[in-house]
């Protein structure tokens, strides 16, 4: 029998996955995990209790999801149609393109960023155009958009750190309005920056639809929660396109409680403010490496000088205890590029002995 002949979808024979980070079980030692962008500091313990209280509940189907959707809302000051709740912000990618994207439609990503957005486009059809952004420029998306139905944009950027302010985002969603496109805004991490959320802007455009994680800023990455806020309309068919069930009782519960505890989001922010600057500039005083400013928590950097590629330099710092994120796997990037982000003092202190260490030998 010749399997890819019975195909419903014929895009998945060319389709390949992307590599992420956060692959820290794959080694049998215990590493500090510099590569997925999860808050050091979390989960809490009033996350962790709600987590425990609600075991006795898995043995009923998850709940409705209303009561998480409405306090969304209201933490956000929109109607709780605008909601949508996902196993995961990846989810609501796929749904959002299995909603709106069809064969033979065009997207514009601003390259390079997180690899979901193209491969789920073209999963279901789309085109790809790329706008290489170095860094995000306004102009340049608008000069590319042409006819495209829907624009990518990860604010702040992964794995960049480049960031668009919210009048550029307003200015692109003002265009695509007129143009009769979508606008699909990622806010994994606008948590961790200073930046202005877009999520004021979704009521002025229909258009905009914006997506948020509570796995890393919250750090429960295991628990699969994200949402998105977008029109009703909009909102209406994401519902329709998502299977039943799709957020697990855990990951509700946990949700909720994280959510209530703006003594824990304070706390995060002001901690991991004070050691990014920290490491971005002990990062910076190592030799050999160019190390990129970031509106995000976690720092791209160039490693061309070191005569290393970044599957070596993964490998040999993992023999030194600690796991990078080898951006090899992130489009137009290549081997020259690694990312790390920024965890607790004691941590970072390992992660610059290691380097150091690292570039000693190489020299």
């Amino acid at each position: 029998m010749e399997i890819e002949r019975l195909l419903v979808n014929r895009n998945l024979k060319t389709a390949t996955r992307a590599a992420h980070g956060g692959d820290v079980w794959r080694y049998p030692h215990t590493l500090i995990d510099f590569s997925s962008n999860v808050n050091p500091l979390g989960p809490n313990s009033r996350v962790l209790k709600a987590v425990a209280k609600a075991i006795a509940e898995v043995r009923s189907y998850p709940p409705s999801g209303e009561e998480l959707s409405a306090a969304i809302a209201t933490k956000h000051g929109v109607d709780e149609r605008c909601v949508v709740l996902g196993n995961g912000s990846s989810e609501l990618i796929k749904t959002f393109c299995e909603a709106f994207l069809s064969q033979g439609d065009t997207v514009v990503i601003p390259q390079p960023t997180f690899s979901e957005y193209e491969y789920f486009s073209k999963l279901y059809g789309a085109s790809v155009r790329d706008v290489l952004m170095q860094p995000a420029e306004k102009d340049a998306l608008l000069s590319s958009a042409g006819d495209a139905k829907v624009l990518f944009l990860c604010n702040p950027n992964n794995p960049t750190g480049h960031a668009l302010a919210l009048k550029e985002i307003e200015a692109l969603a003002e265009e695509a309005l007129r143009k009769d496109s979508l606008v699909f805004l990622d806010e994994a991490y606008v948590e961790f920056s200073n930046l202005e959320s877009a999520l004021q802007l979704v009521e002025a455009f229909p258009n905009l639809v914006v997506l948020r994680s509570m796995t890393k800023f919250y750090s429960i990455p295991g628990l699969r929660i994200g949402y998105c806020i977008a029109s009703p309309e909009v909102a209406k068919y994401l519902r329709l396109a998502l299977p039943p069930w799709n957020v697990n009782t855990l990951a509700q519960r946990a949700a909720l409680a994280a959510l209530g505890d703006e003594e824990f989001a304070e706390k995060s922010r002001e901690y991991l403010a004070k050691e990014k600057k920290r490491l971005f500039s002990e990062l910076r005083r190592l030799p050999l490496l160019k190390v990129y400013p970031s509106a995000a928590n976690f720092f791209l950097i160039n490693i061309k000088e070191t005569g290393l590629k970044s599957p070596e330099m993964k490998a040999k710092l993992v023999e030194k205890g600690v796991l990078i994120r080898d951006c090899s796997t992130f489009k137009h990037l290549g081997e020259e590029h690694i990312r790390v982000c920024v965890r607790k003092r004691e941590e970072n202190l390992r992660l610059l002995a290691a380097m150091e260490v690292l570039l000693n030998e190489q020299a």
